[in-house]
């Protein structure tokens, strides 16, 4: 059990491809992919018929999402977008959940496939294809001959909107409140759900809307927001499940066979279930929750937080439940937490066995004990709800949080090694594999400057940000903010690529590198974010509030063990066996480059290398 997103993202995207449905003769098949390299023979072979589930109305443009579930138990995503006019299927393959960027980066490849500048499609889905911007930054790139452009910013982590948000939109103006909080209640008892929509763009909305709906926690059992027909008997499973069901596929199974399961009818707005779970939990909080629910012209995020105060009426008092003591690591007492809501204790002693609410607290004793702490908007409402109610619960936390950091000040390095050394394996090698790749990555640096010659000083893009190098066509990757806008690499101009040879590779690496050091703090859900050092008291920085349960100032401005860093494995190298096999773990492999024989003699790409990309693109 874990979460179900990748800790590191390396690319946008990962295929592109567009899917014809087949006819009577023929199954549904892949007419072209990009890139061509692509070879995970297990998602290629569940694209075409996730994508063509059931037969589609061919009338209109249908947007849809479905999910792959790897052998590690991790999410790929796969936004589709349907053109009668072409019947066919234009797919994109992500490890991200961003359902409106992915959907508007399809309409943006339908566009130029339609128009006269359709030749560019290589080139733009080559520049796509990068790493995904991060927080504050904007990716855009220019295309069919520069008179358009897609744009996208990564999601903040505010709650979804209306009508922003597109599944929750849909999920919204489809079902009434007794719907949306009958189904919300089934699933935090972990009921095997099952959603029956016609259409895949309502479906699939309504299933992923439903589990947004959870937030801070999310559904950990069986998740396939459309069921194709040849999983049919993934209804008969005996655990929980949350299900999409195309109405022509529902149409062929008998309940009698499927059990005790909640059905809820997205056409026809009808909510089916064995269960009283609704009625199990506070007359007040069910009230209170379909009041807010009953505005049909509800906008903003008013929706997905009238679910997450209902959350916090529920299990909001987990902070209470947390314990933390000198020397040991922060833990959580069940029993205190059933404790902390006397009217619905009951209701606490089963979500306790859930699987969806085990995650979210091992989430949040991770980032306590790893001295990251956590920020969110569960978190200012738990506070605004403990001022509300009087408890304090909020303050009383980040005192005992104080005491315990200050202990772990005063003790030093020995006493945060100790804790350390008692944090999740898993954890604890993910640490040791990032520090053991920087310091490899160093020393292959290291180990090449006798090996590539030095012909002059770096590209003129070391002005400009990593996503912003080089335009690729006429698809230009820009990565800024808001103090860059009036950069001249932002002017909106397309920029000259810059001169292919001669080319101080080493220095450009070593820049590379220097970079991706100093921002690895800041890249979202990366395994860097897990570096634990230990710290040093001579050179501690100042930080900001490390639990970071509310906005308040903090007195905890000398110790961070994120920021402190051990001086003797600071100057500590770890020797490579093969530079050239280093590289290649960190995608720096110069084959395609043309860079065969690094010779003090060869100062230049051998003009065989025909297939060398037209300039260059980002390292990953």
């Amino acid at each position: 059990m874990g979460s179900r997103l990748r800790d590191t993202v390396r690319f946008l995207f990962e295929l592109f491809c567009e899917v014809s449905p087949g006819d009577h003769t023929k199954e549904p098949y892949i007419v072209r992919k990009y890139p061509d390299a692509y070879k995970n023979e297990e998602e290629l072979k569940n694209v075409p018929k996730f994508t063509f589930p059931c037969q589609l109305d061919n009338t209109f443009v249908q947007h849809y999402s479905f999910v792959l579930t790897s052998v590690d138990s991790k999410y790929t995503f796969c936004f589709c977008r349907y053109d009668p006019r072409a019947n066919t299927a234009l797919v994109l393959l992500s490890h991200l959940p961003w359902h409106d960027i992915f959907y508007k980066l399809l309409n943006c490849i339908a566009n130029l496939i339609n128009s006269p500048e359709k030749a560019e499609l290589t080139s733009f889905l080559e520049t796509c294809r990068m790493r995904p911007p991060m927080p504050g930054h904007t990716l855009q790139v220019k295309y069919n001959a520069g008179h358009n452009v897609f744009s996208c910013q990564s999601p903040d982590n505010k709650l979804p909107t209306i009508p922003e948000n597109c599944n929750l939109t849909e999920y919204f103006s489809a079902m009434d409140a007794k719907c949306m909080a009958g189904l919300w209640a089934a699933l935090l008892h972990e009921r095997r759900v099952a959603i029956v929509a016609s259409k895949p763009s309502r479906l699939s909305a309504c299933v992923q809307a439903a589990n947004a709906t959870l937030f801070p926690m999310s559904w950990q059992h069986i998740f396939i927001p459309i069921l194709p027909k040849h999983l049919v008997d993934y209804l008969l499973a005996p655990m929980p499940f949350l299900i999409g069901v195309p109405r022509s596929v529902m149409e062929t199974v008998r309940m009698t066979e499927v059990g005790d399961v909640v059905v809820l009818d997205a056409d026809a707005n009808e909510l089916r279930s064995p269960f009283h779970d609704l009625e199990s939990l506070p007359p007040d909080l069910v009230a209170n929750l379909k009041k807010a629910l009953s505005d049909k012209n509800a906008l903003g995020d008013a929706v997905s937080r009238a679910f997450l105060r209902a959350l916090v009426c529920l299990i909001g008092g987990y902070r209470d439940a947390i314990r933390i003591e000198k020397g040991q690591l922060i833990t959580f007492n069940p029993e205190a937490f059933v404790r902390t809501r006397k009217n619905m204790q009951p209701f606490l002693r089963k979500i306790l066995q859930s699987q969806i609410f085990q995650q979210f607290i091992d989430e949040r004793l991770e980032l306590l004990n790893s001295g990251r702490g956590f920020s969110d908007e569960f978190e200012v409402e738990c506070n605004n709800y403990a001022e509300k109610v009087s408890t304090g619960s909020g303050q009383r936390l980040k005192q005992q949080y104080r005491e315990w950091a200050k202990t772990v000040k005063k003790e030093g390095g020995a006493f945060f090694k100790t804790v350390k050394d008692k944090a999740n394996p898993a954890v604890q090698s993910a640490v040791k594999t990032v520090r053991q790749g920087g310091k490899n990555m160093k020393s292959a640096v290291k180990g090449l400057k006798n090996k590539i010659p030095k012909t002059g000083s770096r590209p003129s893009s070391i002005n400009t940000t990593d996503d912003s190098r080089f335009s690729c066509g006429s698809a230009t990757p820009v990565s800024s903010d808001s103090s860059s806008e009036s950069s001249p690499a932002h002017d909106g101009q397309p920029r000259e690529p810059p001169p292919a040879l001669p080319l101080d590779l080493l220095t450009e690496m070593e820049f590379l590198f220097a970079k991706r050091t100093q921002r690895r703090d800041s890249f979202p859900n990366s395994t860097h974010n897990s570096d634990i050092s230990l710290p040093d008291k001579a050179s501690c920085g100042s930080v900001s509030d490390l639990i970071k349960l509310d906005d308040s100032p903090t007195d905890l401005e000398d110790f961070d063990p994120l920021k402190c860093r051990d001086k003797k494995e600071m100057v500590e190298q770890i020797k490579s066996s093969t530079d050239s096999a280093l590289l290649h773990e960190y995608g720096l492999d110069f084959s395609q480059f043309g860079l065969s024989d690094f010779t003090a003699s060869s100062s230049s790409v051998p003009e065989s290398s025909s297939n060398v990309p037209k300039g260059w693109t980002t390292f990953n």
